[in-house]
């Protein structure tokens, strides 16, 4: 399907200078008219729109309708900065470049075409994203992809690293070729001499037929190899070795073959700081680092968390016939506020998890995991006393064991600042100097003998492990309570506990 690039200009000189570029897959309009030519972008079906701001007076005026239409153009300004002021920082899926009015044609039919690659990365790379990160990420898979280098993809797990690497084959002279990927991070050194040169029948026990390494897998097009950095030294020699002449010997073989590949390297560590510290061969490291592409971590790009979520849902609803439509406000104002460790792949999986239970509607912040509710603040007590029956009730031996916990916390806390000697954990001491064990044990309190809690069974509850801790001491009770001992007896008096 060809392009629709719009040029949008009051200048002849222009319209004759695009007339002679003859683009491949390209359909070109020259409108005079801003309506006419904003008109093409309406369905959006429109690929780039070149804007020649020379003898108009609402420039930004037309930006702005343009940038409202639906789809992803691109725009290209020939004019002052003050045009796009303020706009190329805003999240968008299509690029915004500005050249000087001046710009020559040879130079403006170099920037068409590489917005033009810049556009088909996008579109066919299955990388989802409006950031400036993304944006500029998929700038330097278009400028590198066609030169056949070797280009290293540096990233935490999750970001995509993989899907970068696809891409670059992709749009690569080597894309009719295989790609080819191996993860070095999961082999031994033995197989992963095997797997990247393959081996010979009978070289090593279990070797019951010739096998053909990635290396020769891979010839004629792209090997990837992720986690490049878990290579054993003994092994980078060799790899090093085979990268720079295309030349290998199979294990257990005698004959010398050969491979061209193109390499694409992946590794979430720092290989500079690998090398420094014996790690990683300086030269290997050098030979690979050729072109670098950094893929973002989601925590750097939240304003892709909307953009990625729906474009889940709409894998998730089309493989199980799922209808869930989209996210409440308050459940994506969690997921923007959750760090993603896991990146890319963390949300692809919450998303997924969400729709087979959710199943339709809009997934509200109730459908999502405890952690992200939290913010990552849930976690389990240190009191290891499960409850009987979940949500028949709460037992209040618990309740009363964790309030006269956290009150002996800050009695600790205090105690340190004073200066005094650390008090052990999972305990208090009192003033008689004895251990008190403060972690419950059995006293006929269940999850089923609880009944509806209010502040007076809490308090109760209260008192009276307070009592047993203590020995029946009423005076140290009413100290591990923060109460006085008249109000201890009085309370006594009121719950029967005397």
């Amino acid at each position: 399907m060809p392009h629709d690039v719009v040029i949008l200009s009051r200048r002849p000189a222009l319209f004759k200078t695009a007339a002679d570029w003859r683009l491949a897959g390209v359909d070109l309009y020259v409108h005079d008219s801003p309506s006419e030519a904003l008109a093409r972008f309406a369905d959006g079906r429109g690929a780039l729109l070149v804007f020649d701001t020379n003898e108009f007076a609402r420039t930004r005026h037309v930006v702005e309708k343009f940038l409202s239409s639906k789809g992803d153009a691109d725009l290209l300004v020939l004019g002052g900065e003050e045009v796009l002021e303020g706009l190329q920082d805003k999240p968008r899926r299509g690029a915004l470049r500005r050249l000087d009015a001046g710009t020559g044609g040879d130079a403006l039919r170099q920037e068409v075409e590489r917005l033009l690659r810049l556009r088909n990365v996008r579109q066919r790379s299955g990388i989802v994203g409006r950031s400036r990160a993304v944006n500029q990420m998929i700038a330097l898979i278009a400028q590198a992809a066609p030169l056949d280098v070797t280009i290293l993809i540096l990233g935490e797990s999750g970001t995509g690293k993989e899907l970068v690497a696809r891409a670059i084959h992709d749009h690569s002279p080597r894309a009719a070729g295989p790609f080819v990927s191996l993860n070095c991070g999961s082999l031994s050194e033995g197989v992963l001499e095997s797997e990247l040169f393959g081996h010979e029948r009978g070289a090593f026990t279990g070797a019951v037929s010739r096998h053909e390494g990635v290396f020769r897998r891979a010839d004629g097009g792209t090997l990837f190899l992720d986690e490049v950095a878990e290579m054993p030294l003994p092994m980078q020699t060799r790899f090093l070795r085979a990268l720079e002449t295309g030349e290998f010997t199979p294990v257990g073989g005698s004959r010398l073959e050969r491979s061209d590949i193109r390499l694409v390297a992946a590794t979430h560590r720092d290989l500079a700081r690998d090398v420094e510290e014996g790690r990683f061969r300086q030269d290997l490291y050098y030979r690979l680092r050729v072109v670098v592409i950094p893929t973002p971590p989601l925590r750097e790009r939240r304003e892709d968390v909307p953009v990625l979520v729906q474009h889940f849902l709409d894998q998730e609803n089309e493989r199980h016939g799922t209808n869930v439509r989209g996210i409440s406000r308050p459940a994506l104002e969690m997921l923007l506020n959750h760090p993603w460790p896991g990146n890319v792949r963390e949300l692809g999986n919450l998303v997924s998890s969400v729709v087979v239970f959710k199943r339709d509607g809009m997934i509200e912040a109730a459908d999502l995991p405890q952690d992200i509710v939290t913010g990552g603040r849930a976690r389990a007590s240190r009191l290891p006393v499960p409850l009987a029956r979940p949500f028949a009730g709460l037992d209040l031996e618990l309740l009363s064991a964790m309030l006269l916990e956290m009150r002996q916390d800050l009695h600790e806390i205090k105690g340190l600042l004073r200066g005094e000697e650390r008090i052990p954990h999972g305990g208090s001491v009192p003033l008689d100097g004895t251990f008190v064990e403060t972690i419950p044990v059995d006293h006929g309190y269940t999850a089923e003998a609880a009944g509806p809690v209010d502040l007076e069974s809490a308090e109760r509850a209260l008192i009276d492990q307070a009592l047993r801790a203590t020995g029946g001491r009423r005076r140290r009770a009413a100290e591990r309570l923060g109460i006085s001992e008249r109000t201890l007896y009085r309370k006594l008096l009121k719950y029967g506990l005397s």
